[in-house]
């Protein structure tokens, strides 16, 4: 191996990703934790609102339905 292919300069020496990885993982938990939130949310509520909209069981499952997709 010669000298010159040994030795890289110090655009080559370490490569760095273009978006932090920390930054991705952190939105990435914060938009599971928000989908866990938010199916917390509509199913403490569900008995209320299936009450008040006379709505069946089954009917009612649908607001979780379209609330989580």
């Amino acid at each position: 191996m010669s000298a010159a292919a040994g030795s890289l300069s110090l655009d080559q020496a370490v490569w760095r990703p273009k978006a932090n990885p920390w930054l991705i993982g952190v939105v990435v938990s914060l938009a599971a934790f928000m989908e866990v939130l938010d199916t917390s949310i509509a199913n403490v509520a569900l008995p209320y609102m299936a009450g008040t909209l006379g709505a069946t069981t089954d009917q009612s499952t649908w607001i979780l339905t379209t609330a989580v997709s």
